[in-house]
C-alpha cells in the first residue's frame, strides 16, 4: 500500500473518531441536562415545597419549560423510566414528553396521561405487571401508584379516562403493529 492512502485511511479514520465523539457528547450532554432539568422540577414539586408555595400565596404554581406548562415528572421504576409531564396532548406536545389529557383530574382522582411507544418515552409500557410502583410528582403534591390493570383499548374508547372517586393513574400509548388500538395502564394510588 502506498503511503498515500495509507495517510487518507488514517485522516478517514481520524476523521470519523472526531464525528463519534461529538455525537456521543452531545448525547451524553443532552442526557445530563435533562436530568438536571427533571431533578429540579422533581425538588419544586416536592410535597414540602408546594405547601410552602400554596401558604405563601404565590399565585404561578405551575414551571414553564421550553414554552410549555410542566405538571410534574413521572417515574417508572421497572422500565427505567423517567419523565417531564407537560400539558395538553398534541403532537407537539408529546414530542416534548408526557402529556396530560386536558379534561382529566390533576392529582385527586382519575389523572390520564398519554405518551408516543418509542424508545425514548413508553416503548416498555407493556411489559409493566400487576403491583408495579409509578410516581407521579405533580405540582400539587406526590402520590405513589401500583399498577392495577393492563389492557389494550379501541383508539375511540375513551371510557378509562372518564373522573373516579378512587385516585387513579392512567396511562395511554399507541399499540405496534395495532393502528386502531391503544394500551391502556391504570395503577390505583398507595394508601
Amino acid at each position: 500500500m502506498n503511503k498515500h492512502i495509507k495517510r487518507l485511511f488514517i485522516a478517514l479514520f481520524v476523521l470519523i473518531f472526531i464525528i463519534i465523539a461529538i455525537i456521543s457528547t452531545y448525547f451524553v450532554t443532552k442526557y445530563f441536562n435533562d436530568k438536571a432539568i427533571i431533578n429540579k422540577v422533581t425538588e419544586i414539586y416536592s410535597d414540602d415545597n408546594v405547601q410552602d408555595r400554596l401558604d405563601n400565596g404565590q399565585n404561578e404554581l405551575l414551571l414553564q419549560i421550553d414554552g410549555e406548562t410542566v405538571l410534574g415528572v413521572i417515574s417508572i421504576e421497572n422500565i427505567g423510566f423517567e419523565g417531564l409531564v407537560y400539558e395538553g396532548t398534541s403532537l407537539d406536545t408529546l414530542a416534548k414528553g408526557v402529556g396530560h389529557f386536558e379534561n382529566s383530574q390533576y392529582l385527586n382522582g382519575n389523572v390520564c396521561l398519554a405518551a408516543h411507544n418509542t424508545n425514548k418515552f413508553w416503548a416498555k409500557l407493556h411489559t409493566l405487571k400487576t403491583g408495579d410502583k409509578i410516581t407521579y410528582h405533580s405540582f400539587l403534591g406526590t402520590k405513589v401508584y401500583y399498577v392495577t390493570n393492563i389492557t389494550e383499548i379501541d383508539e375511540t374508547d375513551w371510557s378509562l379516562l372518564e373522573n373516579t372517586d378512587d385516585n387513579f393513574l392512567t396511562l395511554i400509548t399507541c399499540v405496534k403493529g395495532k393502528r386502531d388500538q391503544r394500551l391502556c395502564v391504570q395503577a390505583l394510588e398507595f394508601n
